[in-house]
């Protein structure tokens, strides 16, 4: 079988990682040519994105149209429509964008990972990366016109060529980037440090508020750009503090309105300070002795956990159930699960807001997978028959305690 948008790496974009991220990531822009040679109209093509418009249901967020360097009013390219009597929404009306594509627009595609699903594995592919959400956008511009004006984006840029080609313009970042999107007039820039055409397969990273622009030439252009924005030490530092002050210790409220200035002359004291500074000694400590891997571990799960990334490929998992075999192996999930004490031969057990008892051989095999491992499903439940072992391991199975081995899991 051919390689697929799903089996990309990030080293499949920028090359040797460890290079790149000594040499040019949040530094300097970089440029790989033929990178994803013959392998990009697997992540989108020109007719896929006819095919996603003609559904007629698009809402204007994901579709932006400029012209001339500038942004289209969605007015011009939108209706509201009825929701099966329900409500109106505000949808895209696909004849008004080639209308406006035809005289020269450029119709961008917002979160393509929420429509095409090559797009979606591509941002799991950065996600993963960055341990942050990550965003693909589609840039669709006809032939002889540019895209938008010079500006600079708050985000790492990485740029995919699709279909056709596309002339850039590239400055050096400034010294002191902003943390907002920015246009630049035609003449405050200078010479860029980059000029260079982009064909199918080629990469262009641009550093965060990096200055450029542009524009399609013979043919018409569609090319993604991958953003995203890596938490920044402070950041990550805050949601450290947010996750301690979580304890019970730092629940109570205190009463700011005793809050006064001291006075030194009858000895009068600030009670809301005193406390204060006991619970910032109390943070400071807690600071101190936090086990750094461990926290590290735990932000880069959370960060990939917004972004979105393994999301559950249930329908898969639960159709593959009905056809476990006695041979098939399974092992436990990591969905959290409590067992309880016996009673009269059977464990309490409570699984994704699920109660049951089961048999205790059941909560001892549970207790064995773990540390980790794998049986067959016939053996599950230890001195019953196979069909009946396996019925049990489908049943924990289907609540999320067990799975497959190299099924599609939970």
């Amino acid at each position: 079988m051919g390689t697929t948008a799903a089996d990309w790496t990030f080293a499949s974009l920028v090359g040797d990682t460890e290079s790149f991220f000594a040499q040019h990531f949040d530094r300097q822009p970089l440029l790989r040519r033929g990178a994803l040679a013959n392998r990009v109209r697997d992540l989108v093509t020109v007719d896929r994105l006819d095919d996603v418009l003609a559904l007629q249901a698009v809402s204007p967020a994901y579709v932006r149209l400029a012209k001339n360097g500038q942004g289209v009013s969605s007015k011009a390219y939108t209706r509201t429509t009825g929701d099966h009597g329900t409500g109106l929404a505000e949808t895209v009306v696909p004849e008004r964008v080639y209308e406006l594509f035809r005289s020269g627009a450029t119709v961008s595609w917002n979160h393509l990972e929420h429509l095409l699903p090559p797009a979606r594995h591509l941002a799991d592919v950065f996600a993963g990366t960055f341990a942050c959400p990550a965003e693909v956008v589609g840039f669709l511009t006809p032939a002889g016109h540019d895209g938008y004006a010079p500006h600079h984006d708050p985000v790492d840029v990485f740029v995919i060529q699709i279909e056709g080609t596309k002339d850039w313009q590239v400055w050096q970042p400034p010294a002191d980037r902003r943390g907002d999107s920015v246009r630049y007039p035609a003449d405050q820039l200078g010479e860029p440090a980059l000029r260079t055409t982009l064909h199918p397969g080629d990469v262009l990273y641009l550093p965060y508020g990096t200055p450029h622009a542009a524009a399609a030439r013979e043919q018409v252009s569609l090319h993604l750009s991958v953003t995203v924005a890596p938490r920044r030490w402070r950041d990550l530092l805050v949601e450290t503090v947010q996750e301690l002050v979580r304890d019970e210790a730092f629940h109570a409220v205190p009463l700011l309105g005793d809050a006064t200035v001291p006075d030194a002359a009858d000895g009068h004291r600030n009670p809301v300070a005193d406390r204060y500074r006991e619970k910032v000694a109390e943070l400071c400590a807690r600071l101190t002795a936090l086990a750094a891997d461990d926290e590290s571990v735990r932000l880069a799960e959370a960060g990939r956990a917004r972004a979105g990334v393994g999301r559950s490929r249930e329908f898969a998992r639960l159709t593959a159930l009905d056809a476990l075999t006695a041979e098939a192996q399974v092992r436990r999930t990591e969905a959290p699960v409590e067992l309880g004490a016996s009673l009269d031969g059977k464990t309490s057990l409570l699984v994704n807001g699920h109660r049951l008892a089961v048999p205790d051989s059941v909560a001892d095999t549970l207790r064995a997978l773990e540390r980790g491992g794998s049986l067959p499903a016939g053996g599950f439940l230890a001195g019953a028959p196979e069909d009946r072992s396996v019925r049990a391991a489908r049943q924990l199975a289907r609540l999320g305690v067990l799975q497959a081995v190299g099924r599609a899991e939970a």
